[in-house]
């Protein structure tokens, strides 16, 4: 049976970029389409768990080309200084400031991820497998990154809060914490728990060939703060049907307003908090913006 995506994929000469798509639950809110097969269902479909090795393939294919935060790490990073980055995943933003001259650790929880991020380093930075809440390192450094909503991911604010701390323990005086955080947008809100389609198509990875097809779906509830979101992976190989797959995983991230997070900082040792709505550092406008950048500088 073929998915909603692959029959999109069918009809589309080019690879679509993205696509947005709204499903909402509320009683009549499909009565008044004109769509013979309302009462038509398809057998669900069958998603096979997705393990740390593919989400870790799947993710260097993902986040290949994404650059654009880089310059704004490099921006707010002083030249030849320590870095820490908690959460590198396959290492790219690792790799972009090491090649500036910053010596750079990067840390995160996934093998899967680490095994990524050597794979793709001539020359990498020292790459550490420790979980981001149980630090035990040997220096201290003059910036910690937590980039790419890695902070909402922690979920519990208990969990995000020995982050934080550990953060401070492990920074130079007058050093700087450097994070991207992720503000639920308002279309999200006012879905009330309805879901937010979204897919992609991505090239796999040689020697194989073909399309990786990612969808997710996004929903926000209120009563738990917080963000469920479903990624699925369509592996479509070219010529080859038989090598199909489709797979999945479930993830929950922290979904607070900004002055929970200004909380959340100043309690744990930031007291001084600059705050950014884009790569280019443009100030941050509450309300608009669903991505806020924050410098936090140690007390």
């Amino acid at each position: 049976m073929l998915s909603l995506t692959d029959m999109l994929l069918m009809r589309l000469n080019t690879t679509p970029a993205r696509l947005y798509l709204i499903e909402n639950s509320h009683p009549g809110t499909k009565e008044n389409m004109s769509d013979p097969f309302q009462k038509h269902k398809e057998p669900e479909e069958i998603f096979l768990p997705l393990s740390n090795k593919q989400y870790a393939e799947f993710y260097s294919i993902e986040m290949e080309d994404f650059v654009q935060d880089i310059q704004f790490y490099q921006d707010h990073c002083k030249k030849g200084s320590r870095i820490l980055e908690l959460g590198c995943g396959t290492g790219r933003i690792s790799r972009a400031l090491s090649s500036c001259g910053c010596p750079v650790t990067g840390l995160d929880i996934s093998f899967f991820m680490l095994l990524q991020a050597r794979k793709q380093s001539r020359n990498p930075p020292w790459y550490v497998c420790m979980d981001m809440t149980k630090m035990s390192l040997n220096m201290l450094y003059d910036h910690i990154l937590i980039p790419y909503n890695t902070l909402n991911l922690l979920k519990e604010i208990s969990a995000i809060t020995r982050c934080l701390q550990q953060a401070k323990t492990y920074l130079e005086p007058g050093g700087s914490l450097l994070l991207q955080i992720h503000i639920p947008d308002k279309q999200l809100l006012d879905l009330n728990g309805g879901k937010l389609f979204q897919f992609q198509t991505f090239s796999l990875a040689k020697p194989r060939s073909g399309k990786l097809i990612k969808e997710t779906l996004r929903s926000y509830h209120s009563r738990q703060q917080e963000i469920r979101l479903e990624e699925r992976y369509r592996v479509r190989p070219e010529g080859n049907m038989m090598g199909k797959e489709d797979l999945s995983h479930i993830l929950y991230l922290a979904a607070f307003s900004v002055q929970q997070w200004i909380d959340l900082l100043q309690d744990n040792g930031f007291p001084k908090l600059s705050f950014f709505g884009d790569y280019n550092s443009r100030p941050f406008l509450e309300g608009q913006d669903s991505m806020l950048l924050i410098n936090a500088q140690v007390s």
